[in-house]
């Protein structure tokens, strides 16, 4: 027996067999909002209570919602930038966005609701239309990637006209970048064939790597020790930050374009124009399992099509087979898929796997929520009633043989 808070769950989610480890097997979409234009990229705050989206032209808006249930729902702010907003990044705690537009802008906004909204800062121009953003757990650092290759690292103080701490210059195209949580490290996958990675302090690359093919997606791990990036070549590839040397590399069955590693490292997921989800333990390079989808997940322009939960146990995957998929690292079969309007451009999930955002061409951003199992409940679910009336009679005997020995 399920006990749902405030909706029902929709028509559109399959329930995962019965044999799912969830204690519930029921995910609710819990609102929808629908855009003027296609959804390019959503993220999330790590208890699921604040979600960003951005929107191509003709609507080129960053939204930030918050994640009560709502028939109507409607975002807390909205930001024209006039020009597509390629990427979104959040913080943990919500309070900190960054964002980049075709429009040659990085934009930094705190979450305060304020009419109209204007960013904190914007830094304008950069030299060509903005691919990728990423954001320090506590707001002080943001990377940005430009469509020429240039990295951009910004502190997120105000200054007029603003700065950037440093910048680099790639030899192409960048559709990827990732942060550290502290800031410390960042990493960007280059059409240039090279994976960089940096020292928050120099635009001196701390080491590159290549393989002679395009590097198309990248995902540091929050406390900055590993990182995975995935190949033009068809490979997933996992480093730690020290070095150079990949621990191991696997070859799939498509050129990959969206990967994710959790908080620490130990898992990994990554997917591409194979149409197959994969997730693997860090100790091994081999698959734990691998699902196929009926489309390709993420493109070279949509590298947020594949997102993990920071202990691992969750996995949120895009297609476009216009279909979002929920599982558990413990199996390669879905908890459950949503189908969407359209194909599938960005998904994000919250810290502990309960709360999963997605959007793409339908113009609709989701968010959706899984009845997740926390392992430390000391509720009894209706599953084992039995247990409420053994406990009495259990409790009763022991009382009853404790008496008898006694009066012995």
């Amino acid at each position: 027996m399920n006990i749902f808070s405030g909706i029902q769950a929709d028509a559109k989610i399959k329930v995962s067999p019965s044999s799912s480890s969830l204690d519930s097997d029921v995910a609710e979409l819990l609102w929808n909002y629908t855009a003027n234009e296609g959804i390019r990229d959503v993220a999330i705050s790590a208890d699921g209570s604040s979600v960003v989206s951005s929107t191509y032209s003709d609507d080129s808006s960053v939204y930030l919602f918050n994640n009560m249930a709502s028939e109507s729902k409607t975002p807390l702010w909205a930001y024209n930038a006039t020009n597509s907003v390629y990427a979104v990044d959040i913080t943990p705690d919500g309070n900190h966005i960054a964002a980049v537009s075709d429009a040659y802008n990085v934009m930094y906004f705190n979450d305060s609701v304020t009419y109209p909204k204007t960013p904190e800062w914007v830094f304008s121009p950069t030299t060509d239309f903005m691919n990728d953003v990423a954001i320090s757990a506590d707001g002080n650092y943001i990377v940005a990637a430009a469509d020429d290759g240039m990295i951009y690292l910004f502190n997120s103080t105000f200054s007029s006209p603003k700065t950037e701490m440093w910048s680099f210059s790639a030899g192409s195209t960048i559709w990827s970048v990732s942060i550290s949580d502290d800031g410390n490290y960042i990493a960007a996958a280059s059409t240039d064939n090279y994976l960089y990675v940096f020292d928050k302090t120099s635009p001196i690359p701390l080491w590159n790597y290549t393989e002679g093919s395009e590097m198309n997606a990248v995902d540091i791990s929050d406390d900055g020790n590993f990182l995975v990036a995935g190949t033009y070549n068809q490979k997933v590839l996992l480093f730690s930050i020290s070095s150079n040397v990949p621990i191991w590399s696997y070859v799939t069955g498509g050129q990959i374009y969206s990967v994710a590693i959790n908080s620490d490292g130990n898992y990994i997921a990554a997917g591409g124009l194979d149409n197959t989800a994969y997730f693997f333990e860090r100790s091994n390079s081999t698959p734990l399992w691998n699902y196929t989808t009926s489309g390709q997940i993420g493109d070279s322009d949509h590298p947020h099509c594949i997102d993990i939960s920071a202990n691992g146990e969750y996995i949120a995957v895009g297609s476009n087979d216009y279909q979002i998929y929920a599982f558990k690292k413990s199996s390669g079969i879905p908890l459950w898929n949503y189908t969407t309007g359209g194909i599938i451009h960005a998904v994000a999930i919250s810290a502990n796997g309960a709360y999963i955002t997605t959007g793409g061409d339908d113009q609709q951003i989701y968010l959706l929520f899984q009845h997740i199992s926390t392992g430390s409940s000391g509720v009894i679910s209706f599953g084992h009633w039995y247990i409420l009336f053994a406990l009495p009679t259990i409790v009763a005997f022991i009382f009853f043989r404790r008496k008898s020995y006694i009066n012995k």
